[in-house]
């Protein structure tokens, strides 16, 4: 997909994340990167985020030193059929 421009000198890309360079898929199972926004800051906690994972994937690990406590960065793993 080409780029979608946002004005100025602003743009969007998307990419299929299981076709991209570097893609190491197995059998029924992927890894990937999820971005939660907007996690009020009294549950921006590694408990609380492993349990919203876990609803349908497998926590492996998050990125808690966002300066700015905007967004979490979360690293997991779920079934290739979600």
């Amino acid at each position: 997909m080409p780029p979608q421009p946002l004005g100025g000198d602003r743009f969007v890309r998307f990419h299929k994340h299981d076709e991209g360079v570097g893609y190491r898929g197995t059998q029924g199972f992927r890894d990937g990167c999820l971005m939660f926004l907007g996690i009020p800051l009294g549950l921006r906690t590694t408990e609380n985020i492993r349990a919203a994972v876990n609803t349908f994937g497998k926590f492996q690990h998050w990125v808690s030193d966002d300066p700015y406590l905007v967004l979490s960065i979360v690293f997991a793993s779920f079934p290739e059929d979600i």
